[in-house]
């Protein structure tokens, strides 16, 4: 039985350069869809830096300072407190423990959480990405510094009972407090000089007119114990700063 193959209609040179330009029209087309993706993936990647940029240069970033600039006044009140304590000035101690109000604040990772959850950091550079980490990586550790020294100063704002000097179980319980607010202190300055630190290299920094209003206000509130935290150097990263109370010694 004989078979003869069908003739294409223009000849078979004309077919393969036919099937040539369909082949170059794929190709400039998958070319295209993926210079469009690039594009939408650069996009997002400018998006979620914007974002963050704005999340940390306009909200954590100056009380991050701001924390940083009253810590050494935070002690000398509790060093005030404690002072009182020994002394067993009930007045005293209500009335300096009233005093004492470290700021709270809230230490936002949104903008962060959006571009892990949306994978946008991968299309861009490695070392930006760690970079973006190690400043955000320590704002849950903030987060729970700062529920714990809320509820110590509910608790060494609570109201002692009985009349005349101190027991030595009321001392006891308010040295602790002292200690763990002494911690928590130093732990928060610490993490906040830190973030100082770590943004950085992602070229954000405390603004100007944000900084002198910050500074400007704390030596209004606080007076001269007030540090400028502008330069900081910390050893290590956020989260790593140890927020244990630690009892002092009173042998």
């Amino acid at each position: 039985m004989h078979f003869s193959l069908p003739k294409p209609l223009h000849g078979w040179r004309e077919f393969a350069g036919e099937v040539g330009i369909i082949v170059i029209g794929v190709l400039i087309a998958l070319g295209a869809e993926q210079m469009v993706q690039h594009f939408r993936d650069e996009q997002q990647l400018r998006q979620a830096e914007e974002r963050m940029t704005a999340e940390l240069r306009d909200d954590d970033l100056p009380q991050a300072f701001a924390r940083a600039a009253i810590g050494s006044c935070n002690t000398a009140q509790l060093d005030a407190i404690e002072q009182a304590v020994e002394k067993g000035d009930r007045q005293d101690i209500a009335r300096l423990a009233s005093a004492y109000d470290p700021p709270f604040r809230t230490w936002d990772e949104d903008a962060w959480k959006a571009a892990v959850a949306s994978q946008a950091l991968r299309y861009g550079d490695g070392d930006r990405a760690v970079a973006w980490g190690a400043a955000y990586v320590g704002m849950p550790v903030m987060t729970q510094w700062t529920t714990a020294e809320q509820d110590g100063l509910r608790q060494l704002r609570a109201k002692i009972g009985g009349h005349g000097f101190l027991t030595t179980v009321q001392q006891d319980r308010l040295f602790q407090l002292i200690a763990d607010l002494r911690g928590t202190n130093k732990s928060m300055t610490g993490g906040s000089k830190a973030l100082l630190h770590y943004v950085s290299p992602l070229g954000i920094s405390i603004r100007p007119r944000d900084r002198a209003s910050i500074l400007a206000e704390a030596h209004r509130v606080y007076g001269s114990c007030v540090t400028d935290p502008a330069r900081v150097s910390p050893s290590g990263p956020p989260g790593q700063y140890d927020a244990s109370p630690h009892r002092p010694d009173r042998s």
